[in-house]
């Protein structure tokens, strides 16, 4: 394939590789709606000056299709956006894709291959303290340590540690089929605008060339995993990396190539499916913040759920290091335990107790503590 083809052209040309068998239903694509409310009631008491109870949530609406071709392709899109109050109704998600036996293939604003397939370790309630958690107990925004990079990258993800670094941004994606139990995928991004991406419908190409800005991202990731009535254990183990190259540096410069990587295995008692399963899980990922030296972020993740019947029990423990320069580290350890009781399909309600301790150097504003119970439910639509 000519390696100068537009991105955008690849979906088209694999219709076009046999137009007489790509017809549809004389119809077009519908898109459906679909997403989630995560409302929970919150109690924290915690160094800072922050209320002591209060409601936290997350909102999302997806709107999305699918229409299957002759052929044996599957077309389809996603538009996914936050729906909170406040939240402007902004896009997080805008993509089409092609899937077959050959695997699927997307392209537009969608998750990388490394988050897509970053193994998660168990947890008390996924939304507290998953891999991506929705809802932060703890408030450090209006603590001491409000202005720092531990403030602004680490307690802003919600201590969470997913492997997101391009999310938002135009990429395309290849995902290999699921065979014998393994799955690869890859992903390229032309610019992640420092960033900073903004739709370029109106603005042609993004400027390339620029001083101290971060420009095209590789990432990649293979995960393997059994899901068998027949086995007495089952397993996930995976890991992901992620590189983003910087566009131009002069004498002064302090950013250098982003990278950051994961690796991460459960081992389950029985299937998903089972009642009585136990899952044990531990996950790593690190990344070097984008400079040269001094931003270095460091993430260890262990958990454990048991799952009776309708409701899990789940404890974890999340210790992240963090440079705030070369000679000062903030450390956080978080445990949490919890219960999610699945009361009906896409039902769910859910409670947890956090205790995090932040160990913070004297001249950065010290320590920062909180201990939080979180009482919430889910539904989803």
């Amino acid at each position: 394939m000519n390696k100068n083809l537009p991105f955008c052209l690849l979906i088209p040309v694999l219709i076009l590789a046999n137009p007489y068998e790509a017809n549809a239903e004389n119809s077009p694509l519908k898109l459906g709606v679909s997403g989630h409310v995560k409302i929970y009631g919150n109690y924290a008491k915690q160094d800072g000056n922050v209320r002591k109870t209060d409601i936290l949530r997350d909102t999302d609406v997806t709107f999305s299709g699918e229409t299957a071709l002759e052929n044996g392709l599957t077309i389809g899109a996603v538009i996914n956006a936050d729906g909170d109050a406040g939240d402007s109704f902004d896009i997080e998600d805008s993509f089409i894709f092609a899937e077959s036996h050959w695997g699927r293939l997307s392209a537009g604003v969608e998750d990388g291959a490394v988050f897509m397939l970053q193994v998660a370790t168990p947890s008390a309630d996924e939304n507290v303290d998953g891999l991506e958690p929705f809802v932060s107990p703890i408030n450090y925004a209006d603590t001491s340590l409000a202005g720092t990079d531990f403030e602004d990258t680490v307690s802003s993800s919600f201590l969470g540690y997913a492997n997101f670094l391009t999310a938002g941004i135009d990429k395309i994606t290849y995902m290999t089929p699921y065979l014998s139990g393994f799955q690869a995928g890859v992903s390229y991004t032309p610019d992640v605008a420092n960033f900073n991406p903004a739709s370029r419908s109106l603005n042609g190409n993004n400027p390339k060339d620029v001083l101290d800005e971060f420009g095209s991202a590789w990432e990649g990731a293979i995960r393997y995993e059994t899901n068998s009535d027949e086995s007495a254990l089952n397993y996930k183990v995976g890991g992901g990396y992620t590189s983003v190259s910087v566009e131009d540096t002069n004498s002064a410069s302090t950013i250098d190539t982003f990278n950051e990587w994961n690796i991460g295995a459960a081992v389950s008692t029985g299937s998903i499916v089972d009642e009585g399963v136990f899952t044990l899980g531990a996950a790593y990922t690190e990344n070097n913040g984008g400079v040269i030296s001094g931003n270095d972020s460091k993430t260890y993740v262990v958990g454990l759920d048991f799952k009776p019947d309708n409701t899990k029990y789940g404890i974890s423990w999340l210790n992240n290091r963090h440079e705030e320069s070369t000679t000062k580290e903030i450390k956080a350890n978080r445990f949490t335990v919890g219960f999610v009781h699945d009361y009906a399909a896409g039902l769910s309600f859910s409670g947890s107790v956090s205790h995090v301790t932040t160990d913070v150097p004297s001249t950065l504003g010290g320590d920062v503590d909180g201990t939080a119970i979180t009482i919430g439910t889910q539904i989803l639509f």
